[in-house]
């Protein structure tokens, strides 16, 4: 049998009717007693009750699970032992304590998911590919990440599918550690060239599987075909489908107003990319660095040192 609560606690004041203990009557108890009276009234009559319904928490505690929670996690992260979850997962009891359910609601689909439990590599295989592209050593992401470095080779070259929650997670804190400094690797600048492999300012959503790199702030559009020219970025894949899409649509045309088409697009470009370098001067001139301005204008760094490269200041900007 449990032992009873500390004296000066409702529960010690309540005891246990059903074991055959009564409560206590001392003073300390009545007092715990009579403060938590009086907060239920004071609660019932503001339209705040000690107890609330109890199946929203457990659709959400279905929901939790049907993420890939674990029993272990759930009640590690809640406060609540695996009695109570039970209880709650199977609505034994209409109503549930307030503050029961505000620990179970608070707790988001993934943040409960046992370390050995395996995940989708997507963001895993992105994350360490974007330090490669920011030129840091293997070596380096292999401590920052705490993982054995043939593991890296596997993931870097896309041969596991899954990882572990565990080692997606190492993985991450790593990438927080590294992806605020650039490298000075040649050897992986040139690995992440030759295979596009997108550094981290290029991602909106990185973990998204259906998410690609935005290199120039147009990719996957002729006018991000362009600027990947212009700014000698290695073209990305979705900028090479959408200018065959461009070339396509005006296969129709004559020879000289194909050419005229073109001209167009890359004055557009270029025009985008002198404005750029335009914004960006002004961003830095109230302050930011080049960092901030990129992420304030939505491009990669590289991409605005490029555009800062090619239109120095002075340049007219176009109307």
């Amino acid at each position: 049998m449990k032992p009873l609560a500390e004296h000066g606690t409702t529960a010690r004041a309540k005891g246990r009717p059903v074991a055959g203990i009564p409560g206590c009557p001392c003073h300390p108890c009545r007092q715990a007693e009579n403060a938590y009276d009086k907060r239920r009234r004071y609660l019932n009559q503001t339209g705040r009750t000690l107890m609330v319904d109890t199946a929203p928490v457990a659709a959400h505690l279905r929901g939790l699970f049907a993420a890939g929670a674990g029993w272990i996690q759930l009640s590690a992260i809640s406060g609540c032992s695996s009695s109570t979850i039970s209880n709650l997962l199977a609505e034994k009891n209409p109503q549930c304590r307030r503050t029961t359910a505000n620990k179970i609601l608070a707790i988001q689909p993934g943040d409960a998911i046992p370390n050995q439990r395996r995940i989708p590599a997507t963001g895993t295989i992105r994350r360490l590919r974007a330090l490669v592209a920011l030129g840091h050593k293997c070596a380096d992401i292999d401590t920052a990440c705490r993982i054995d470095h043939s593991v890296l080779t596997d993931l870097l070259t896309a041969r596991r599918d899954t990882v572990t929650v565990g080692l997606a997670k190492r993985v991450a804190d790593g990438f927080e550690k590294l992806s605020k400094t650039n490298g000075t690797h040649a050897r992986s600048l040139r690995r992440a060239a030759r295979e596009r492999w997108a550094p981290p300012a290029a991602w909106d959503d990185i973990d998204d599987p259906n998410a690609g790199p935005d290199w120039t702030g147009h990719c996957g559009t002729d006018r991000g075909w362009w600027l990947h020219r212009l700014e000698e970025i290695p073209t990305c894949v979705r900028c090479e489908a959408a200018h065959e899409r461009w070339k396509a649509d005006r296969a129709h045309l004559a020879r000289e107003e194909r050419w005229a088409e073109i001209g167009r697009a890359r004055a557009t470009a270029r025009a985008r990319e002198a404005d750029l370098a335009h914004d960006a001067r002004e961003l830095m001139r109230y302050g930011a660095d080049t960092e901030q301005a990129a992420h304030r204008l939505g491009v990669t760094r590289p991409h605005l040192h490029q555009a800062l490269k090619r239109h120095p200041a002075g340049e007219a900007v176009a109307a």
